[in-house]
């Protein structure tokens, strides 16, 4: 082949595999052109330097830029790292590096701190050359926790110092003098010897006046070092300090935006709710808590309802977080919420402020469980002191969604309040396990009435404790109420025997009530009533009746067969509560018949008329006729 030829055909071959290339990178996503880090992280303003720029993605297309300054020179090492040169004379300030190319960029924040040399007393003469082998001590890397200083705050300087020498460093000593910024406890720290090539790392904890104003400060640090010989050296070195400053005036903290998880929320409900403060005043704010400002509307889910913020700069905004639980809600809507704010400032003021956020609240019971008590019944319907009762409780779910695991405990929390009624074979507390929407369970508790309880209508309360579908625990009280009166014993009885009732012949009934109770009854009437018998004197009016006390009645009867008779006596009362009630009992009598009179010859005429007379004259007296 000629060489020309071959010439031309490689120079096709070189240019086709350039554009392929070109094409390559021009097609690579842009997720791929990422910078990780820089070093160094400082540079003087006076003599600048080389940066080496690692990341992802690098091509030779690739370009490093100062953000606010300009393009850099730029050399592709590999797809990891650049090298690029910032010139003399570059402005101090921290700056943002930003690699792009063609379509793609990537920038890394706060990556570079130009700082500007401190200023030196001009030298009469030239400084002496140093001498052949000595040590020499820099600050090769150092670090500042926090990044950002707060003024009238402390920060820890963390500095790793080389020798970069030809002889070790003996005596080794770093100090900070301080100036803008104070050290906290010992500023002297002796390290000794330091061989050639040795690295070591000191930490040292200083102040940030609470007056300092925002800017990039020096922080000044000595190092002192011997050689062998005896020969002292000095190297004075800095370390810049970006200060966020107190500024004047006071700090104004707004909670600018708020929402809450789920953005509707249910009474009982646990949500969080977000909240956006942001400082709009000219001072840092510090020592920030908030919260609620009062737990009549929402509780705290877990810890504690109040958060602290340890600072909000001016013009700064940070996100602030409360897991909270709705309590009861009257009326749904746009519900506001008040909250507390307490701060201060870098100079130890202190300020407070209340402001409020709405929530958007649904009272509905569309998916939520309600429960009530219906209906409440015992058996026997009427309890007096010293019976055994069953309470049977009607709980209904008037909810739109079911309710689990519900708890009903009888007296309120641990039995306080059940008054005179004991529970009996079980506890207090009944569990039902689930209770579907619209329908009603029955809960049966078996109870006996304290022998010495008051006839009166008692108030118990069951404490209703369950959950809805998503495991949130409401709880309710409600009331009922039993009624204990007591029931009179009475002794109701003839207080002589009944003896020689006949038919037609009037018989005297002694009756005799006796109060066998401890407490005194209200008797309005006793009643003697009998089927076949024409009674006079049937009913008495008694009166308060007194424990061991008796009232009696004498009534006069007139039977109208023979045979056992019953007696019906009706005892009527006024009850604890006013209300008439009646105790009866039956007694029976027996009532002989009429003797049938001897056979005797037919009387004369006048015999039977006078005898006539006679007879009529009885009977009119008996008040059977005439």
């Amino acid at each position: 082949m000629h060489p020309r030829t071959s010439i031309l055909l490689a120079l096709i071959l070189g240019l086709t595999a350039a554009l392929v290339t070109v094409s390559a990178v021009a097609a690579r996503p842009s997720s791929q052109l990422t910078i990780t880090g820089v070093e160094p992280r400082t540079m003087l303003s006076t003599t600048g330097g080389t940066l080496s720029i690692y990341g992802n993605g690098f091509t030779t297309a690739t370009v490093a830029r100062l953000v606010g300054y300009g393009l850099l020179d730029t050399v592709f090492v590999n797809p990891n790292a650049l090298r690029a040169v910032v010139p003399p004379g570059v402005p101090a300030g921290v700056y943002a590096v930003e690699v792009s190319e063609p379509g793609f960029s990537a920038t890394l924040p706060s990556a570079l701190t130009i700082v500007a040399p401190t200023a030196a007393p001009t030298p009469t003469s030239p400084p002496a050359p140093p001498p052949p082998g000595r040590p020499i001590l820099t600050i090769r890397n150092f670090s500042v926790q926090p990044a950002r200083v707060y003024a009238g705050s402390e920060f820890v300087v963390t500095i790793e110092i080389y020798n970069n020498g030809s002889r070790g460093a003996e005596n080794t000593l770093v100090t900070f003098p301080g100036g803008t910024f104070a050290p906290v406890g010992q500023a002297g720290h002796l390290i000794g010897f330091m061989h050639i090539n040795a690295t070591v790392v000191v930490t040292q904890t200083m102040r940030a006046p609470a007056a300092l104003s925002s800017g990039t400060y020096n922080l000044q640090v000595n190092l002192r070092a011997n050689d062998f010989e005896g020969n002292h050296y000095e190297y004075p070195q800095t370390v810049a300090v970006e200060v966020i400053g107190g500024g004047v005036g006071r700090p104004q903290l707004v909670v600018e935006s708020a929402g809450t998880e789920p953005p509707v929320l249910g009474p009982g409900g646990r949500f969080t709710l977000t909240l956006q403060i942001a400082n709009r005043g000219e001072r840092t704010a510090t020592r920030v808590m908030l919260g609620p400002a009062s737990s009549e509307m929402v509780v705290p889910a877990e810890g504690s309802s109040m958060t602290a913020v340890d600072r909000i700069a001016p013009g700064r905004t940070v996100t602030v977080t409360l897991p909270l639980v709705l309590g009861t809600v009257k009326q749904g809507g746009r519900v506001g919420l008040d909250l507390t704010l307490s701060y201060g400032d870098t100079s130890g003021g202190t300020y407070s402020d209340r402001q409020s956020v709405g929530l958007e609240v649904s009272s509905s019971l569309a998916d939520r469980p309600q429960l009530l008590i219906a209906a409440v019944q015992t058996d026997p319907p009427v309890v007096a002191p010293g019976d055994l009762f069953t309470l049977t409780l009607a709980v209904q779910n008037v909810g739109g969604g079911d309710a689990y695991r519900l708890l009903l405990t009888l007296g309120g929390e641990g039995g306080k309040e059940l008054g005179p009624f004991v529970p009996r074979q079980i506890g207090n507390v009944l569990f039902v396990p689930r209770i579907p929407a619209g329908e009603t369970v029955q809960v049966t508790v078996p109870l006996v009435v304290d022998g010495s309880a008051d006839a009166k209508a008692y108030g118990v309360p069951a404490l209703l404790t369950y959950e809805d579908a998503r495991g949130t625990s409401r709880s309710d009280v409600q009331r009922i109420s039993l009624v204990v009166q007591r029931r009179p014993i009475f002794r109701i009885g003839f207080y002589r025997p009944v003896e020689g009732a006949m038919v037609g012949t009037p018989f005297p009934l002694p009756v005799e009530v006796i109060n066998l109770g401890k407490t005194s009854v209200n008797v309005t009437v006793m009643e003697v009533t009998g089927e076949g018998l024409e009674i006079q004197n049937g009913s008495l009016y008694v009166g308060p009746l007194d424990g061991g006390t008796s009232a009696s009645l004498e009534a006069m009867a007139v039977a109208r067969e023979a045979g056992t008779v019953e007696v019906v006596v009706n005892v009527h009362y006024l009850d604890d509560f006013n209300r008439p009630q009646t105790v009866n009992q039956t007694l029976t009598v027996e009532v002989a018949g009429l003797p049938e009179p001897a056979p005797q010859s037919a009387p004369s005429s006048e015999e039977t008329g006078f005898w006539d007379k006679v007879l009529r004259f009885l009977r009119g007296l008996l008040g059977l006729g005439s």
